[in-house]
């Protein structure tokens, strides 16, 4: 039965991330994929650590950290090979259509000056595949339009079998596949310098608990940043309250928490208008003698009685039953006028003037009946019965005619009809008086102002009231001639039962008032007035209320979120990642690698050290005093040892050899180290394939050199940079880094393009090809004499003599000696790099001549390479 792959690192993170929080796993998928965090992935890491806690208005989602973000774990015996990068886009300034080949044996060296897209193509690789700092991939910054998403074509194989091209594109995933192709580049040192004695390394994924552990801690500051600013932004009304603590709004205000509901406050924020005119009368008394403020109340309450009283009497002079009293006896005054009026017509139907029998007449009768039987004829009837009667109002004697007439006249007025329409008429009359002797003044009733003080609706019932009775009272008067209908409006409600009322409570208060005489009853109304005070000042606190309560519910969720920056389960994850990693298999590998790379100039172990903030600690201490100050001990060359020791101890121990990638793995402080990181690579390169970008030319020979001795291929390809772009690859090396045989060669292809130029008859162009083909071959005599007669016992700029091929430097006779002078001669002689006589403007020679030229320098390396092939 097969037995079971152990867990990576990476995937044993990927479990653990299931139960943390949301932004964890973001920022876990943010480490595996860039290595370091950004000021701006830590700021946008506290965002969704308060977005998960219900903080609103975060547009911003977590991603958290999946399968496809993790590299792979290769199994043994399934090695990944490169076979090219092709088809780039939209990275750096690489131009298009370029093709990077690689050697499927053996070592790639890519070589190219600073600038030239080394680190581009290298960038692809670190995102592709396995990298500990991915950086940034920028498009071409000269060229906007080129901007977008980076993508690549990458050729492989698995194992000896090719595979299909991926297409990769920049989404901040590792390939799956590719992911087992692991990057080195001086990022990827694992050599770090810390509390001034101790340099700790990070094997490869235990270090992602350890940036998990600085964003933890990140976001914490960041947090508590945020806390100490919402602790110190509290209202000062809250700190030096306004408001009464004992009140029902000051106890709430007092004790607000993040969970209080507000609609208590809220129901008691609106005075209503009686509490308005209360809280006014309650702080004009208690600013006041209280007994005197009582004595004002009661003698207040007797006068609104009494215009209670008037008020009442008013209004039942227009209620409906009065009104329409009066008019029903106006009308029936107008009937019965209108009969007795149609009695005397009917009596007095012949009478030479008009009016006869009217009220003005009938006026006029009774006066004459008065005169006559209380002065004139007294004791006599009227009119009087003697013959010699005399009118009393024109004093001429009364015919019988006229004594008979005025007898009708009588019998008229004493006729029922003409006393039933007088009495109507006094009835209605004095209804009449009874309602215009009640005038009504609205704009300046009595207490008004008292009134509407205590109780501002009472005050407004009363005004409603009395202009309705004005109306009616109007309305009423207009219509006592009318014989239609009325039409009346309704009464307004009664509002003497409120004023009565009103009038209870100012007595009430006055013995409210005289108790406040007393302490405890002024108590009493301080703290009805506090209370009334308190609630109309919410229209300003509950504001505030709100703001607070908001504060409140920020800190608790700060507080929330702090309790999950804790590191204590981050540093459990990297002891346990480190112990599972840090094993004595790895450390034995690790000492082997470390007496490859420096011998016993570096002796140094792997000692535990604890952990901190999610960071186990697994230090690189000195063997001979586990005090000293290792950062002062070891120089950069000899970190960069230790860091690729490291490197190369993990993937003995993974179980595959894919290939390897080195982005310029030494610099020029590496020097004391190079040969032995170049004699490290190629040893490595016997079992895996190895690609190394570079611009030491030192470095690249030693890996020439070290290859051609252990006969290990070594494929060479140099980049440059055109007017098409950076990136643009050749075949090869450039010109200072070609051996001699590629000059000669190159050397050859000249002298044949300056063939085509001089049949042309292009004489300048040609003497400008002649005089570098010479400048060329003067260089290459000047590399034949160091690599061929002298067997590359020395070469400029390398730090060591290769003393093993010094005989070989015993072949050399004075004719080789001549024939170098001669040939190297000639060449002086051509280039342009001395100024010619301009006496003798000699003219170049014939392009047959720069072939024989060449000719000559291959035949002396040649004779000389076969005889020191000769000496054992």
């Amino acid at each position: 039965m097969a037995t079971a792959q152990p867990k990576s690192v990476f995937e044993t993170i990927l479990e653990w991330s299931s139960g943390r929080p949301a932004w964890q796993r973001d920022a876990l998928r943010r480490i595996v994929a860039k290595g370091k965090l950004s000021e701006d992935d830590k700021a946008e890491l506290v965002q969704l650590c308060l977005k998960g806690q219900g903080t609103d208005g975060i547009a911003l989602e977590a991603a958290p950290l999946t399968a496809a973000h993790i590299p792979a774990a290769a199994t043994t015996g399934s090695a990944i090979t490169l076979t090219s990068i092709a088809e780039v886009s939209g990275v750096n300034r690489l131009a298009v259509g370029q093709t990077l080949p690689f050697a499927a044996l053996g070592i790639t060296v890519v070589y190219g000056d600073n600038g030239v897209g080394k680190s581009g193509y290298a960038r692809i690789l670190k995102r592709a595949c396995r990298a500990r700092f991915v950086g940034d991939l920028l498009a071409n910054a000269f060229d906007p339009a080129a901007a977008g998403v980076a993508s690549a074509t990458i050729a492989y194989s698995e194992g000896a079998t090719p595979a299909a091209p991926i297409t990769w594109v920049n989404d901040g995933k590792p390939h799956a596949v590719l992911s087992a192709v692991s990057v080195f580049d001086r990022d990827c040192a694992t050599v770090h310098v810390r509390n001034e004695n101790e340099v700790a390394f990070r094997p490869f994924g235990l270090d992602v608990p350890d940036e998990l552990a600085a964003a933890c801690q990140a976001v914490k500051e960041a947090l508590n940043a945020e806390q100490m600013r919402l602790k110190g932004a509290q209202d000062p009304v809250f700190l030096q309250p306004t408001f009464s603590a004992d009140t029902p709004v000051g106890k709430i205000l007092s004790s607000l928490k993040a969970t209080t509901k507000l609609a208590p406050l809220e129901a008691m924020a609106q005075l209503t208008e009686d509490e308005e005119g209360r809280l006014a009368q309650l702080n004009e008394d208690l600013a006041r003698d209280p007994l005197r403020a009582a004595t004002e109340q009661r003698a207040a309450a007797q006068t609104l009685q009494r215009f209670a009283d008037h008020l009442a009497a008013t209004l039942a002079k227009t209620a409906d039953e009065p009104l329409s009293s009066l008019l029903a006896l106006a009308e029936d005054a107008r009937d019965k006028r209108a009969a007795a009026k149609l009695a005397a017509e009917t009596a007095f139907g012949d009478a030479v003037i008009p009016g006869v029998g009217e009220n003005i007449w009938r006026a006029l009768w009774e006066a004459a009946r008065r005169y006559s039987v209380e002065v004139a004829y007294r004791g006599q009837p009227f009119p009087p019965d003697t013959t010699d009667a005399h009118c009393v109002l024109c004093l001429q004697t009364l015919p019988e005619d006229a004594l008979a007439r005025m007898g009708a006249f009588e019998r008229f007025v004493q006729a029922d009809t003409e006393k039933v329409a007088g009495e109507a008429e006094r009835e209605f009359q004095a209804a009449l008086r009874a309602l215009e002797a009640a005038p009504i003044r609205i704009a300046t009733f009595p207490l008004r102002r008292q009134l509407t003080l205590r109780s501002k609706a009472t005050g407004a019932a009363v005004l409603r009231a009395l202009a309705t009775a004005r109306l009616r009272r109007r309305i009423a008067l207009n219509s006592l001639d009318e014989t239609s209908t009325v039409h009346m409006p309704d009464a307004a409600p009664d509002p003497v039962p409120a004023v009565r009322q009103v009038v209870i409570d100012m007595q009430r208060y006055a013995g409210e008032l005289t108790a406040a005489a007393d302490p405890i009853g002024r108590k009493v109304l301080e703290d009805e007035r506090n209370a009334l005070r308190d609630r109309k000042a919410l229209n300003v606190l509950l504001p505030k209320a709100r703001a607070e309560i908001d504060r409140l519910v920020q800190l608790a969720r700060l507080s929330k979120c702090l309790t999950e920056t804790t590191t204590n389960a981050v540093t459990s994850l990297g002891n346990g990642i480190a112990d599972q990693v840090i094993t004595p298999r790895m450390r034995d590998r690790f000492q082997e690698e470390i007496q490859k790379l420096a011998a016993s100039r570096v002796r140094v172990d792997i000692v535990r050290s604890g952990g901190k903030y999610g960071s186990p600690q697994y230090q690189v201490k000195l063997f001979a005093n586990d005090r000293a100050k290792v950062h002062s001990v070891l120089s950069e060359g000899e970190q960069t040892c230790v860091a690729l020791a490291v490197f190369l101890a993990e993937l003995a121990t993974a179980g595959h050899s894919s290939c390897l990638v080195f982005d310029d793995p030494v610099s020029s402080l590496d020097h004391r180290w190079r040969r032995k990181v170049a004699e490290r690579l190629t040893e490595e390169a016997a079992v895996r394939q190895i690609v190394v970008f570079t611009h030491d030319l030192v470095f690249l020979n030693d890996l020439q050199t070290l290859a051609r001795q252990r006969s290990v291929p070594i494929k060479e390809i140099s980049l440059t940079q055109t007017a098409a772009g950076a990136g643009v690859v050749h075949e090869g090396l450039p010109w200072a880094g070609q051996k001699i045989p590629e000059r000669l060669d190159n050397l050859e292809k000249d002298a044949r393009a300056a063939r085509l130029l001089y049949e042309a008859h292009d004489d300048d162009g040609y003497a400008a090809a002649v005089a570098n083909f010479y400048n060329r071959l003067r260089s290459t005599w000047e590399r034949a004499l160091e690599d061929r007669a002298f067997c590359n016992v020395i070469n400029r700029h390398r730090d060591y003599i290769d003393a093993k091929n010094l005989k070989r430097v015993t072949v050399l006779t004075e004719t080789d000696t001549a024939s170098w002078a001669a040939g190297f001669k000639i060449c002086c002689d051509i280039t342009d790099a001395h100024d010619p006589s301009r006496g003798r403007n000699a003219s170049p020679p014939p392009p047959d001549d720069l072939l024989k030229h060449v000719g000559e320098l291959k035949d002396w390396a040649e004779n000389l390479r076969v005889r020191q092939a000769a000496i054992a």
